[in-house]
């Protein structure tokens, strides 16, 4: 199963927050968003895959538009956070999939191409929070490095108030 790591979307929706105008709180939550929504439909037996109504451009671009009209900034920012969870994930498949898969990510419910390229990926097992995750070497060491700039972030804020 191609995944980011959980807390690695949660950190750029902080990353985000700190660099930006936006509040932090609806950014990060936006960022993890579709994780919470897509993963209970996908245990309960709802939708066919992990990855699907959360993770679609035809629901979250209207929906992220409805938020930022009824919450201003708040909702823009949720709704950043969403789309940023979104186009992170489909670099993730576009280094591990290819290209003719990468659009069709982000599209639930349209059908993915059944030819995928083949790619040298990397399969880490975090048992905590997914089953495995695997990514293309280079997209897991850029998550380790957001995770590490997000973490030193919270620990200088911290050390200064």
């Amino acid at each position: 199963m191609l995944l980011l790591l959980f807390p690695t979307h949660a950190v750029v929706g902080y990353l985000l927050g700190v660099y930006s105008r936006f509040p932090v709180a609806p950014l990060v939550v936006g960022s993890v968003l579709p994780d919470l929504v897509d993963r209970p439909l996908f245990w309960l037996g709802v939708t066919p895959v992990p990855h699907s109504v959360g993770h679609s451009l035809f629901v979250a671009l209207p929906v992220g538009v409805a938020l930022a009209l009824v919450f201003g900034p708040r909702g823009v920012a949720l709704a950043l956070g969403w789309l940023g969870h979104i186009l992170t994930d489909m670099l993730n498949v576009l280094t591990t999939q290819g290209p003719a898969v990468a659009p069709y990510y982000g599209l639930y419910p349209l059908s993915r191409p059944e030819a995928t390229e083949s790619f040298n990926t990397v399969t880490v097992v975090t048992p905590v929070i997914e089953t495995g995750h695997t990514v293309h070497p280079v997209v897991l060491g850029l998550e380790l490095l957001v995770i590490g700039w997000g973490i030193t972030v919270v620990a200088r804020n911290w050390w200064r108030d």
